[in-house]
């Protein structure tokens, strides 16, 4: 028979009062729940986060040490033990994730663990998913289906499960490519919004709080390079970080050796020379100035920052509510590809220029690509060699229009 077992989960644990004086003794908390036993968190009931940082550890603590049988069969297999042994298999991989990265992916696993981790693995089924699904963003599910499934797949090549049939997940339809580019005036009306943020004291500008952000626009806009390689980039050449080298003008937006999936290449560029002048004014004033982390183009408080929240805050102020739903930071490298094609340059010099292939141009940028179908549509536009105006096939037609 499957067993289906509960996971150890967050209760709470009701106030406690003394039965003669009626004074309370014992304030609300949270405890893990492990079958009969039960374990104190120390978290009090608004410190939620704390309880389940308490019940990862206990989870961890757990099962560190009971290694997961090769041969099982599927009804025999906890999903969280695949869980646990994926995450073990691949520590090095996830170590080598940017923070963000990791954050995103340990919030992911938690997400599939708090649903899947007791299920077990013949219990994998469309109803199941589906109920996994309801009530929530179908990108977010559809992304930890696929590290669900990546997950079976690979306790099952490892020889860790036996699959009796293969699991239905039932995947959420893959949502349509937002293909949005900002206009000329868009890119500078968020530049000047970025540049007008000020924090004020007793009513008084002190400092730009969003000069970052306007340096992570023009960098993104002209060089069409995906958002973390350019907020974890530096000036200086530093190890484990894109360098943009500002005595030769190139950005290497691939960090030493790293390897980088076939899709999203980070090829070296040519920074265009207003920019590099931009950069080397910004690194320049800020060394003088002996600014923490001057190094860094992209810092907040001395260190790199991510400009995900600000962005999201500048383009709702700036664009309004309804184009901001429309946008994103990604949209900026949309937007560099389909400046370049309107200035007649051909898709292999985008391609190289934003490091990707030119069937990805073609298949993404097609409709964009100014002049592809100019030879076709200027045929009808030439006179035919030998064949008189009033002769030709179809020239009433013309006529008409």
């Amino acid at each position: 028979m499957p067993r289906h077992l509960k996971e150890p989960h967050l209760i709470k644990r009701k106030p406690r009062y003394d039965p003669i004086t009626g004074r309370l003794t014992h304030h609300p908390t949270w405890i893990v729940k492990d079958g009969p036993k039960q374990v104190v968190t120390g978290c009090s009931i608004d410190n939620l986060e704390g309880a389940r940082r308490f019940l990862h550890e206990y989870n961890i603590k757990k099962y560190a040490s009971i290694p997961l049988k090769p041969g099982l069969e599927d009804h025999q297999v906890i999903i969280g033990d695949l869980i646990r042994y994926y995450l073990e298999a691949n520590a090095g991989w996830i170590a080598e994730k940017s923070v963000p990265r990791k954050r995103e992916f340990v919030n992911q696993i938690d997400r599939i663990n708090q649903f899947w981790g007791g299920k077990t693995v013949d219990q994998i089924d469309t109803l199941t998913s589906k109920e996994f699904q309801a009530g929530r963003n179908p990108n977010s599910v559809l992304k930890e289906l696929e590290i669900l499934r990546a997950i079976v797949f690979f306790g099952s090549d490892e020889g860790k499960v036996k699959l009796s049939r293969k699991p239905k997940f039932a995947m959420p339809r893959k949502p349509d490519s937002r293909l949005h580019y900002f206009s000329e005036e868009e890119v500078w009306a968020l530049i000047k919004g970025a540049m007008g943020r000020f924090h004020t004291f007793k009513g008084m500008d002190t400092h730009r709080v969003a000069l970052h952000i306007a340096i992570f626009i023009i960098i993104a806009a002209t060089t069409g390079t995906r958002s973390e390689r350019i907020w974890t980039a530096s000036f200086e050449c530093e190890p484990g970080r894109p360098w943009i080298d500002l005595e030769s003008g190139i950005f290497y937006r691939k960090p030493g050796a790293k390897f980088v999936p076939l899709n999203k290449l980070a090829n070296p560029c040519l920074i265009p020379t207003r920019v590099l002048r931009l950069l080397r004014r910004i690194y320049r004033e800020a060394k003088r100035k002996g600014v923490e982390g001057a190094q860094y183009p992209i810092r907040w408080q001395g260190r790199p920052a991510d400009p995900r929240r600000g962005f999201y805050t500048l383009k709702h102020l700036v664009l309004g509510q309804e184009r901001a739903k429309q946008v994103n930071r990604h949209t900026l490298k949309h937007t560099c590809a389909t400046y370049l094609l309107a200035q007649g340059l051909t898709v292999d010099e985008v391609a190289d220029y934003l490091s990707t292939t030119p069937q990805v141009i073609r298949r993404v940028y097609g409709h964009l690509i100014p002049g592809q179908h100019s030879a076709a549509s200027q045929a009808f536009d030439r006179p035919k060699v030998g064949i008189r105006r009033r002769d030709r096939p179809g020239s009433s037609y013309w006529k008409e229009l």
